[in-house]
């Protein structure tokens, strides 16, 4: 089909069939070729640009009069400022990766545009969501359970200390917390904000969340469990939930499962695994033993958004008790959508603290079908190769630092720069130059040892080539940045 222009594009024709067609057909063909420029690293991972004159670029403000003739060039100017995720040189973030089928599914849940809160209205969907969460059980090693998906890590992490409150403190769903004694939650110290973010929203307070010591490879074991729990005593708390990260944002650290597990069987806790980032490492012909404990977890998050490159968002909680989520959820005053009827058993929303939810099962039913556990557990396993090369790379380059052994995914260096200068600083700028120029995008943390670039490893198309490629640029951007320091000091002396 010829290009379209903005001529052909008015209110009028793009409600025709005709009309509608072709405005399709222009988007799907500009993405295509957006696409295929990432996947093959032609261009820059971005297009920096900073916000005051990004601002200008995308006309931002909201006319008056509709203006249909320009959704093509929005569309365009759109994608010309996006970050490219796809790209080789994208290493940022726990999210990347292009998978086709779950971007097909992407497609499909917003044309049929539906919500998952009863059968009625998601026949399909529902069926695909539960197949999805069963499937997700049978890694877990329970004998039964049930789970829903959310909007996230930080949702699921926050309904399941939600649930292990109401579970442990039979009244509160109905009478709150005012009766309740000083409560606490034992997290790792590397365990993600959002479980902050969930004491204070189920009202126990951000203080509740106490945080457990960790051995020399990030993990939060046994021994620092009983010293945490000792604290909580003396200062008049309860702890009732001890959540295990499998899978720190940091480090990729995994926490002693296994032990939690005992300790919080031995104290009478809840016991929840945080496995939003590293929970599809259960997928790997040689990742499972990460996992050992989880068998006598109460509750478990998964994201596929990460490691299976689903597009945002697609997120689970698995909780091994069956009703438990119906029982300490749902209320009884929507007959005008929750009907009893046939089909009633089947409905999602009494599960969910949503009411209104998106489709988000078709996009990872659609890819688990194309990959199958053996497809997935290649493309995991593969990865666990990339972040061992990766780790020997900079192992065996002088000018490279490794700064936390590599746990699983996420490998932590730096720049080794000169005597005297100020190594955060120094990396962090140079994190920042890679940016500006668009040659690559890695983000940064901060470890015992200082600043830490933090190289994510979860694109499956990732070649070693692509890391010397990110590794020489990195490298060549901190080489130019000391140079500059340099005649910089030359100048000032």
């Amino acid at each position: 089909m010829p290009r379209r222009t903005k001529a052909h594009i008015s209110r009028q024709n793009m409600t025709t069939p005709a009309g509608r067609k072709a405005v399709l057909t222009e988007v799907i063909d500009l993405i295509d070729q957006w696409l295929e420029a990432s996947l093959k690293g032609e261009v820059g991972v971005l297009s920096y640009t900073e916000p005051k004159e990004l601002q200008q670029q995308l006309a931002l403000q909201i006319p008056k009069e509709g203006q249909p003739e320009e959704i093509l060039k929005e569309v365009k100017r759109y994608l010309s400022h996006a970050v490219r995720t796809a790209h080789p040189q994208y290493l940022n973030q726990l999210f990347g990766g292009f998978n086709l089928p779950a971007f097909v599914g992407e497609i499909l849940t917003a044309a049929t545009n539906t919500s998952m809160y009863t059968y009625e209205v998601a026949p399909a969907a529902t069926l695909m969501e539960m197949a999805i969460v069963e499937k997700m059980l049978a890694y877990t090693g329970w004998n039964s359970g049930t789970g829903a998906m959310m909007t996230g890590g930080s949702n699921t992490n926050m309904v399941a200390m939600l649930l292990a409150r109401n579970s442990i403190f039979k009244g509160a769903k109905m009478e709150g917390i005012s009766g309740l004694p000083h409560l606490a939650v034992l997290v790792s110290e590397r365990a993600h904000f959002s479980m902050l973010k969930a004491a204070n929203t189920i009202g126990i307070g951000q203080n509740a969340v106490v945080k457990v010591a960790l051995d020399e490879n990030g993990r939060m074991r046994r021994e620092g469990l009983e010293a945490a729990m000792e604290h909580c005593l003396a200062n008049g708390m309860m702890p009732f939930m001890v959540c295990s990260t499998a899978g720190t944002t940091e480090t990729g650290s995994f926490d002693a499962i296994d032990e939690a597990a005992a300790f919080a069987k031995k104290h009478q806790m809840w016991h929840h695994v945080d496995g939003s980032w590293g929970a599809s490492l259960l997928l790997g012909s040689r990742s499972q033993s990460l996992f050992k404990g989880l068998e006598q977890a109460d509750s478990f998050s998964w994201n596929p958004h990460k490691l299976m490159n689903i597009p945002l968002i697609c997120s689970v909680l698995l909780v091994r008790r069956e009703g438990i989520m119906r029982e300490e959820i749902q209320s009884h005053d929507a007959d005008y959508i929750y009907h009893d009827n046939d089909t009633s058993a089947y409905d999602m929303g009494p599960a969910s603290l949503q009411c209104g939810r998106r489709v988000d099962a078709l996009k990872l039913w659609l890819a688990w079908k194309y990959y199958g556990d053996e497809g997935y557990g290649k493309r995991i396993d593969h990865l666990l190769d990339l972040a061992e090369y990766a780790t020997d790379r900079i192992a065996n380059d002088d000018r490279l630092e490794l700064m936390f052994p590599t746990q699983s995914l996420n490998v932590n260096f730096r720049f080794a720069v000169p005597e005297g200068l100020d190594a955060d600083a120094f990396n962090e700028a140079v994190r920042y130059d890679l940016i500006r120029s668009g040659s690559g995008m890695v983000n940064y943390c901060r470890l015992e040892k200082g600043l830490s670039i933090r190289l994510i490893l979860l694109n499956p198309d990732l070649r070693k080539e692509d890391l010397d490629q990110f590794f020489e640029r990195f490298i060549e951007a901190a080489e130019k940045h000391l140079f500059r320091l340099q005649v910089a000091g030359a100048k000032a002396s």
